[in-house]
């Protein structure tokens, strides 16, 4: 029966922190060697339409480059998920067609999202100060937006994050007075880089964990889950998740009904125990 090295699953390689597509390929290759103990790149390839075993080694010597339209049989060499393999496939198109960078830039705005910029999370309260004026009250009236937030930060902090939000556009100021979002909906496509996301997460756990005492069952929604998986059937779980992130960004930007209450929704799948070495 196969072993794995659950600490190799824990430490698979993130794209983002990558800045050339052929080094993440180098590292993925070498994450599924250690972590798949059939795995070979030969054996993989023969199962792909577009890319033979001597056109990776001529890859990763960097003698041939990674062509977009094989993009798609490269992720499946690598075993990307469904978000890995977008971001893979337009940071090819990016390197190779930079003006297809423009047109997936210009989709983004048609579908009323903007990509997701680090700055933003140079303070995690960013996020919940720029989405509260969301609230025409709030618009209407700035000053309730440390009412809003008063049981997250403090004044002083809310105050810090508007003036930054005002700063670099994510809010504007209007003729008539109000404060309103100029990005209404900031998304993060890839998986998280950095240590500012990850303290973004722990900061939306902490609230959950206070709202629960805070809030009544009947205002809020908690739906917890245990089960086993096995590293093939985690992966599984997770695009079924990178689906469901896809249909709630559509339902967040669909054009509606203003909300009057500002709520977050987070969905976390972790192991229950500590990291197995």
């Amino acid at each position: 029966m196969e072993t794995i090295n659950l600490s190799l699953v824990l430490n698979r390689p993130v794209i983002n922190d990558y800045q050339d597509p052929v080094d993440y390929l180098k590292a993925m290759i070498e994450f599924r060697k250690k972590s798949e103990r059939s795995f070979s790149v030969m054996k993989a390839a023969t199962e792909l339409r577009k890319v033979s075993s001597a056109l990776v080694s001529l890859v990763l010597q960097r003698k041939r480059k990674i062509t977009l339209d094989r993009a798609d049989e490269f992720a499946k060499l690598m075993g990307l998920t469904s978000t890995e393999k977008i971001f893979f496939r337009n940071w090819l198109a990016t390197q190779s067609h930079p003006a297809a960078q423009n047109q997936i830039e210009s989709e983004s705005r048609k579908r009323n999202k903007k990509e997701f910029a680090i700055s933003l999370l140079n303070d995690w309260l960013n996020v919940y100060v720029k989405d509260c004026f969301m609230l025409d009250i709030v618009q209407k009236n700035p000053h309730l937006v440390f009412k809003e937030l008063g049981a997250i930060a403090s004044k002083k902090r809310i105050e810090k994050s508007l003036k930054f939000l005002l700063r670099e556009g994510y809010l504007r100021k209007t003729i008539d007075g109000r404060i309103v979002v100029e990005t209404v909906l900031a998304t993060q496509e890839a998986p998280a880089p950095s240590q500012k996301i990850r303290a973004f997460h722990k900061a939306a756990l902490s609230i959950a964990k206070q709202n629960i005492d805070l809030f009544a069952s009947h205002e809020r929604h908690a739906n917890t889950l245990v089960l086993e998986l096995t590293p093939a059937r985690y992966h599984e779980l997770t695009e079924m998740i990178c689906e469901f992130s896809k249909l709630l960004q559509d339902f967040a930007a669909a054009d509606c009904e203003r909300g009057d209450r500002l709520y977050q929704m987070l969905i976390n799948l972790s192991p229950t125990g500590g990291r197995v070495e």
